[in-house]
């Protein structure tokens, strides 16, 4: 008999309010290279082309511009039960019954210390890859190319003026690992974290910031010469570029190019990054603050502080 991986087992998506739907849906399928999977009203479903489920990127129409769900997965409704019982007991509110959004089965949903609200969910349409399952060609859809087209979404970064309780919280009750972490030189306690369920090395980033905020959505990328290919289209249609430009990004270890759509989202184009296991013996890497340079940027001599900052 397999071991079964129970509890999280994967980022399912990232839910965003922005205030033109037209724009922001034209923006991710025809400049960034998604896949539209659905829509209603005020709502549109996007994946990349290799991922089979649902959807990874749902956007809103909303009023203003704001960051309202990240989802993940769960084995089933045995995990569902036990993260209820878990939160109930720290004192959180857990919503429940049907989700309000098409693609998922069960969930439930609650706020977390950084002011984010989380859904576990048990299970999502699988609609299939695009290139199909029958001895497919791995190759990036014609109608994409010219894009950046990524594969799948990576992780999600967001902002929390309480970083060190909402990473503790992701742990103790989530029961996510902590992969990299960067140390306050004032007490020593993390000011941020790239925290893993997968061997992706992060599914959740965390970063000082505002309360609820989300820092960036990354999705990700081949190769290296993929990501400086994609900076190429991507000035050409008049994207606004991170002043770090294409780059090793020490903290994570990753070639990461980041953008800004055109409400200010940071989205991160990325390559590699960390192996990581759940294991108790794990050893996450530890940054000092006084190398945020280095950690952010491994080519520049310079902090670019706006890095930090939330983008929604």
């Amino acid at each position: 008999m397999g071991v079964e991986h129970r509890g999280i087992l994967r980022l399912g998506y990232v839910w965003i309010g922005l205030t033109d739907l037209k724009k922001a849906s034209r923006f991710y399928r025809e400049t960034l290279g998604l896949l539209e999977t659905a829509e209603d009203q005020n709502r549109v479903y996007l994946r990349c082309w290799h991922e089979a489920y649902h959807h990874s990127l749902l956007i809103e129409q909303t009023a203003e511009n704001r960051l309202i769900e990240i989802g993940l997965e769960v084995r089933d409704a045995k995990d569902l039960d036990l993260f209820r019982e878990r939160l109930k007991a720290k004192g959180i509110e857990v919503e429940g019954g049907e989700a309000p959004i098409k693609g998922i089965g069960r969930s439930i949903s609650f706020r977390i210390p950084g002011g984010q609200r989380l859904r576990l969910f048990d299970s999502m349409e699988e609609v299939g890859y695009i290139t199909g399952y029958s001895s497919p060609d791995w190759n990036v859809p014609k109608a994409l190319r010219g894009t950046p087209a990524p594969l799948f979404l990576g992780h999600v970064g967001i902002t929390t003026p309480k970083p060190a309780e909402t990473i503790q919280f992701l742990q103790e009750v989530l029961d996510f690992q902590i992969s990299e972490w960067i140390k306050s030189r004032e007490n020593g306690a993390p000011i941020s974290a790239l925290l893993f369920r997968t061997t992706n090395g992060q599914d959740i980033a965390v970063f000082p910031g505002k309360e609820g905020g989300l820092h960036h959505i990354a999705f990700v990328k081949q190769d290296e010469t993929e990501i400086l290919n994609d900076s190429t289209f991507l000035v050409e249609d008049g994207v606004k570029i991170d002043l770090y430009g294409a780059t090793l990004q020490s903290y994570g270890k990753t070639f990461s190019l980041h953008l800004f759509d055109p409400f200010g989202v940071r989205v991160e184009l990325f390559s590699g990054g960390r192996f990581s296991e759940l294991h108790p013996e794990f050893q996450p890497v530890v940054w000092e603050e006084s190398e945020l340079k280095k950690a952010l940027s491994y080519y520049d001599n310079f902090l670019n502080e706006k890095f930090l900052e939330a983008s929604l």
